[in-house]
């Protein structure tokens, strides 16, 4: 499998590129007045509004810094009785990429409920990588609430 790796104010993760639709350049979002702190606002994507969700301050951070290598990550969100909906994470230092096999990812062996991560992998710099899980995350209740 082919995880894209990236940075929040906690650590380094890791996506599995089959959910990723498309990685931008960071762009300066629309705010979106009463919003969560961690939703950065609300971009046009090809006639189409996306929210951004700023991964730094999702994580207990604050909010990611603007660096050349900051990205917006475009991925499809699994809503339960509805069509998915296009969403955008942004990030820190998303320009690399590792491959792996599904049997690299392991359990941390703690159980955190809700809002954690799935797995951790061993990249090849000997450091623990969390894979992230996007519904896990991010809440299905407030996407729905920015749609």
């Amino acid at each position: 499998m082919l995880l894209l790796l990236f940075e929040t104010s906690d650590g380094r993760y890791a996506l599995d590129s089959k959910q990723i639709v498309e990685i931008i350049p960071y762009l300066v979002p629309k705010k979106i007045p009463g919003a969560p702190d961690y939703v950065a606002g609300i971009i046009n994507y090809r006639g189409e509004p996306v929210p951004l969700f700023d991964l730094c301050i999702l994580s207990g951070g604050t909010s990611c810094r603007h660096f050349y290598s900051t990205r917006i990550i475009l991925v499809h969100y699994p809503m339960s009785q509805e069509k998915d909906r296009l969403i955008g994470m942004i990030a820190e230092r998303a320009t690399d990429v590792f491959r792996c096999s599904e049997t690299d990812i392991r359990s941390s062996g703690i159980l955190l409920g809700k809002g954690s991560t799935s797995g951790a992998i061993k990249s090849d710099q000997d450091e623990l990588v969390q894979l992230y899980n996007v519904p896990r995350m991010i809440s299905t209740d407030v996407v729905r609430e920015l749609f």
